[in-house]
């Protein structure tokens, strides 16, 4: 227990009043108080401003003044001593207007004993401890709000932004008053990607400014208190950019790398070709033993030449230029079987209509890498490749009959998995990688549809395995 004296100011106009209030509390149990008395609103004021003491029993008269007069002025004044009002008549009105203006209590004289008198100083100390407390906590994360370099928006479970900062009025490109008017689904052009963990969200949307510019924002959610919520805005629409270049970059350099492996590598591979199948005639001209070794260097030369081109125009689709995704996808399926022996069945809705040659790149890219992978990390001898439409949406699917995930992947590994969430995300796809119940893994890759497709009742399904067209 707290044995230090409680240094108690009285402001009443009565000294009868001071004499048994100071009586009272000498009889209080358990503790020590020690009573400073002043008798008018001025000298009230004035000892209040000093803020020397732990509580103060305030009289509601005054003279000409009231003790809530006084009360008013002292919280203007910013006086943080708890402030008791006592008044001989129960008046409800009194009470509460005293409370209102921040008063810790509200006492009746004639109810006074010293057990009432310590409890309710004691409780009001305490009260003061508490609001002072939650008032310099409040202080702290004003300051971190407010001078946090990322946008921090607080919304209720209805998703009405009750608070925002400064940053997130320069991100979104609007007032306070403007975004506390709104709701998150007012800001939101189109959500890019959701990921739900026990206690938040993460997530990536685009976002529509005043002004017409579209923003990729990155965010993180989680509940703050009850029906409040608390999300961590991020501009990563530079890096967006800079990841789009750097993505395009790569694309034309496997394009220059296709081309020159068709035009000089493959030139001179056909060139080597034909001289070798001239000097083997040669030598059967003449009868001569080293014929068959020229024969089988123009064979191997010839296998070598059909498994260049087939690089290249993994690395360099033609097709691509036209933005036929079809040829595209079937071209990759004939070169998985050509190149590495395996099944691979190719599903394709031809009434599916890709107008953006970006996204055709994307799609083919991702459909590569989960191909590719499936072969060389997943032991794959069958694959299926399918891209279909499903009410508003494109869904590409890479289904294999592989080995799936290994059950402790080495760290550090997994860039073409990162490519393909990039790729997916760059078009505003999701894209999920998951176990197939029937083995192996099934990669997915899900885009609305810009432009509908043309329905004519049944959807067509063109299989293609193994060179046979199934309709």
């Amino acid at each position: 227990m707290d044995t230090a004296a409680v240094k108690v100011l009285l402001i009443d106009d009565e000294e009868n009043s001071f004499l048994l209030l100071h009586r009272m509390a000498g009889k209080a149990p358990e503790r020590q108080f020690v009573m400073e008395w002043v008798d008018s609103y001025a000298a009230g004021l004035k000892a209040l401003e000093r803020q020397q003491h732990d509580v103060c029993l305030l009289d509601y008269r005054l003279g000409a003044e009231t003790g809530l007069d006084l009360l008013r002025e002292a919280v203007k004044r910013g006086v943080e001593t708890p402030i008791i009002i006592l008044t001989g008549s129960d008046d409800p009105r009194v009470d509460l207007e005293a409370t209102e203006l921040g008063a810790s209590d509200f006492l009746l004289k004639d109810s006074l004993n010293p057990v009432i008198l310590e409890r309710v100083i004691r409780y009001s100390i305490q009260h003061a401890a508490t609001l002072k407390a939650l008032k310099k906590s409040n202080e702290r994360f004003r300051l971190l709000f407010e001078r946090s370099m990322d946008a921090i928006l607080i919304s209720n479970n209805r998703g009405e932004l009750v608070e925002v900062n400064s940053a997130a009025c320069k991100l979104l490109g609007m007032s306070r008053e403007k975004l506390v008017e709104l709701k998150w689904s007012d800001l939101v052009a189109r959500a890019l990607r959701q990921t739900t963990e026990p206690r938040s969200t993460l997530g990536e949307v685009a976002l529509r400014r005043p002004d017409g510019e579209l923003c990729f924002i990155e965010y993180s959610s989680a509940q703050l208190a009850a029906n409040l919520n608390l999300s961590i805005l991020r501009d990563v629409t530079e890096r967006r950019r800079l990841e789009s270049e750097i993505q395009e970059i790569s694309e034309q350099e496997q394009r220059r790398l296709g081309q020159d492996l068709h035009d000089g590598l493959g030139q001179s591979m056909t060139g080597i070709a034909c001289l070798a199948k001239v000097l083997q005639q040669r030598l059967s001209d003449q009868n001569s033993a080293e014929a068959e070794a020229a024969a089988t260097i123009a064979t191997l030369m010839n296998d070598a030449l059909a498994q260049t081109r087939r690089i290249s125009r993994g690395l360099c689709p033609v097709v691509l230029d036209n933005n036929d995704i079809e040829a595209a996808l079937e071209q990759l399926a004939e070169n998985l079987r050509a190149m590495f022996s395996v099944n691979c069945e190719l599903q394709f809705d031809p009434e599916i209509v890709i107008p953006d040659n970006t996204v055709t790149v994307h799609l083919y890219r991702i459909a590569q890498e989960a191909a590719t992978n499936a072969v060389k990390h997943g032991h794959s001898k069958n694959i299926v490749l399918s891209l279909v439409a499903a009410k508003s949406r494109v869904i590409l699917r890479v289904k294999d009959d592989g080995q799936g995930f290994p059950p402790d992947p080495p760290k550090g590994k997994g860039m073409g998995l990162r490519v393909m969430h990039h790729r997916a995300r760059m078009i505003g796809a999701t894209l999920s990688i998951r176990q197939s119940k029937e083995g192996g893994v099934l990669v997915t890759c899900s885009l609305r549809r810009h432009q509908p497709s043309r329905h004519n009742g049944a959807q067509k399904l063109h299989a293609r395995q193994n060179g046979r067209v199934e309709v």
